[in-house]
């Protein structure tokens, strides 16, 4: 049994007839360039859609011989690519300038737990928290907050350190969260005490003081209302109270 496949229209030989139901070639329609320009102005989102077309097209000058308006579709393709080239470099360097704003908070942070180290007794280390890591870090107020149930009455007032009901961490931060970055919200005082009116956002973190001892708070503020916002990463947050955390830790073991 043998098959017979018809050949192409450019191996038919001349003057062949066309197979069942084909349209002669002189008889198919050509579109003219008049509906080619009605399709595309009835269409005027074709070339956004098929930007390669462009890219295959002789393109006419800005006006033609006759003086007639003629749209330049090179020209619009330039302008596109610059456009698209300006908004790069805007990307690009919003890009390179988080960057380097975030490896000079590293650099901060890092040089601010070396200070937290020096502290040679649990009562500096407590004064260099409250009062001298805010500078260190370029912010307006470092707090450093304890629940307990009674007040210490033995213990005297240290300025940025506050004592909070129990309960109340868990009230601020949400069961389980570890550390939230806060735009907008306004203290009542109990975190920030008189500084908590300049206060427009905040970084906080819980501090796990040890088996015995009680639940803490570690509260950064500013009063840039964009220095802190839900979303950003929370990295060095996490690390600043780590060290805190782990250096309280140390000096209540110490003091036992």
């Amino acid at each position: 049994m043998t098959t017979t496949t018809e050949k192409p229209d450019s191996q038919k030989p001349e003057g062949a007839k066309p197979a069942a139901g084909e349209k002669p070639a002189a008889a198919r329609k050509r579109l003219t360039s008049a509906e080619v320009r009605d399709y595309l102005m009835t269409h005027p989102g074709f070339l956004a859609r098929n930007p390669d077309v462009l890219e295959h097209q002789s393109l006419p000058p800005r006006s033609d011989a006759d003086g007639e308006k003629v749209v330049d579709f090179q020209r619009a393709l330039v302008d596109r690519l610059r456009r698209d080239n300006d908004r790069l470099r805007v990307f690009q360097s919003e890009v390179i300038t988080a960057a380097r704003a975030n490896v000079s908070a590293q650099a901060l942070v890092h040089e601010a737990v070396l200070m937290l180290m020096e502290a040679t007794s649990f009562e500096q280390l407590i004064h260099t928290i409250t009062q001298d890591l805010a500078p260190a870090i370029g912010i307006d107020v470092v707090t450093l907050c304890v629940e307990s149930e009674e007040p210490w009455s033995d213990t005297p007032a240290v300025r940025n350190l506050h004592l909070l009901p129990p309960g109340a961490i868990d009230m601020v931060m949400g069961e389980g969260v570890g550390a939230r970055l806060v735009a907008g919200e306004i203290d009542d005082g109990a975190i920030f005490g008189p500084a908590a009116t300049l206060v427009r956002s905040q970084a906080l973190a819980r501090l796990d003081l040890g088996e015995d001892g009680p639940v803490g708070l570690l509260a950064l503020g500013s009063r840039d209302a964009e220095k802190y916002e839900e979303g950003q990463g929370g990295e060095l947050l996490g690390f600043l109270a780590l060290a805190v955390e782990r250096m309280i830790q140390l000096w209540l073991r110490q003091s036992h």
